[in-house]
């Protein structure tokens, strides 16, 4: 499961929304993993600790691939902000300029077990659009619709004006 922290930036011009995935150090399959290696290293492999450079490689790599934390930093008349941080701490981040914003949206996505909601940004002259949190995947209520009324209210501060 997964947690959201908001932060409303001083002049309440901007806002972020973080998404924090509850992972331990160690999980069930990096034991797996231990397990079959100490296997390895007991008796198949003639000699074994040629091996144990490529097996520690192996758990850091697929360690790294592990999404901890993603966010969404909304800013009035600049744009947004997507970053997603690894568990080594490798960071990727994606910015949308406001002018390129068509809409942000939230929308359905249907497996053949499961719906799941999710956020997503739309961006002008572009075939695919922005999935927002699509790693942690939070629940609707009230995660979800907590970022997406924050957000929009940040890009789109006249669109219920009405």
């Amino acid at each position: 499961m997964s947690e959201l922290t908001c932060r409303v930036l001083p002049g309440a011009h901007a806002r972020e929304y973080t998404c924090h995935a509850h992972v331990p150090w160690m999980s069930h399959l990096d034991l797996l993993y231990a397990a079959i290696a100490c296997l390895v290293y007991i008796g198949v492999m003639p000699r074994p600790f040629l091996y144990w450079p490529g097996v520690i490689c192996v758990w850091f790599w697929l360690k790294s691939r592990i999404v901890i934390q993603e966010s969404i930093l909304a800013m009035k008349d600049v744009g947004i902000q997507v970053r997603t941080v690894y568990w080594g701490g490798r960071t990727v981040s994606r910015f949308i300029d406001r002018r390129k914003i068509h809409d942000i949206i939230i929308n359905e996505g249907i497996t053949m077990w499961q719906i799941k909601s999710y956020m997503a940004i739309i961006v002008k002259n572009q075939e695919h659009m922005i999935v927002v949190f699509e790693h942690l995947l939070p629940r609707l209520r009230p995660t979800l619709l907590e970022a997406y009324a924050g957000t929009r209210a940040i890009i789109f501060p006249h669109a219920f004006d009405d």
